[in-house]
């Protein structure tokens, strides 16, 4: 990543990360400055004299207080479906659920940790939780066994459905039964079905492993049909990913401020 101050290069060359260019964008602001970045270049412009530099350059996004209080110190087990030699369902369009679900898990991690939440990922990358080539209950025990033992105070597993008639369509949101998940899953599915425009298809009972076995709070998100063309591109997208975190979170906050 180039960095452009008053349109003359800084010499310097550095990874573009999240973290970087957050901090630049809070020196700016301290110093009524101007700050842009190019996505496509991978250049940050910076001008001191308010106007702007750089075309085609995009704002950065602003440095948000934290929205609730009471996730500090939340602990919060977020699993994101498949992986690794499990790539989840697949798309007509051959997108995986693997990806899909792992790059809305780390959204919604930076939105937790941005609020003081703590965050333990099962997988944070494209690879299988307990080892290669797992077996399917050996990969759903590694997943439980990582929430309990971080003692987390919900847990949340995150995928994409899945049928044989493309027109299936909408979002669920499954629990074991306790009163607690219950209510996670009302406050989860309704925040998701209002922000993604989703077919609701209501919260219901289930006896999924990792929510039946974890010893907190927990839920599993089917968040919409792969399978179909149209939430397909929803759940592949860019846009899409960041609604469905944001309404995951927004739910999340909710269940905490019942």
């Amino acid at each position: 990543m180039r960095i452009f101050l008053d349109g003359q290069p800084l010499p310097i060359n550095v990874r573009v990360s999240k973290d970087i260019l957050l901090t630049l964008k809070s020196v700016a602001k301290t110093l009524h400055w101007k700050i842009w970045y190019d996505t496509n270049k991978e250049a940050v412009y910076i001008s001191s004299q308010n106007i702007i530099i750089g075309e085609g350059a995009e704002r950065l996004p602003t440095i948000e207080e934290p929205e609730s209080n009471r996730l500090t110190g939340k602990v919060f087990c977020l699993d994101p479906g498949h992986g690794g030699s499990d790539p989840g369902a697949i798309g007509p369009t051959n997108t995986f659920e693997k990806d899909n679900t792992l790059e809305i898990a780390l959204l919604l991690k930076d939105k937790l940790e941005a609020n003081g939440a703590i965050v333990i990922m099962t997988r944070d990358t494209d690879k299988d939780v307990a080892f290669p080539d797992a077996s399917s209950a050996e990969e759903l025990s590694a997943r439980v066994d990582l929430a309990n033992e971080a003692k987390a105070d919900l847990f949340i597993s995150i995928h994409n459905d899945a049928f044989t008639s493309i027109i299936a369509s909408g979002t669920t949101t499954f629990h074991y039964g306790d009163n607690e998940s219950l209510e996670l899953a009302k406050c989860v599915q309704k925040s998701l079905v209002e922000n993604l425009g989703t077919k609701d298809r209501g919260v219901r009972f289930a006896s999924f492993y990792v929510i039946r076995y974890t010893n907190m709070p927990a839920i599993l998100i089917e968040a919409a049909f792969i399978s179909n063309p149209e939430e397909e591109v929803l759940l592949s997208c860019t846009d899409g990913r960041l609604k469905t975190a944001e309404a995951i979170f927004s739910g999340i906050v909710k269940y905490f401020k019942v």
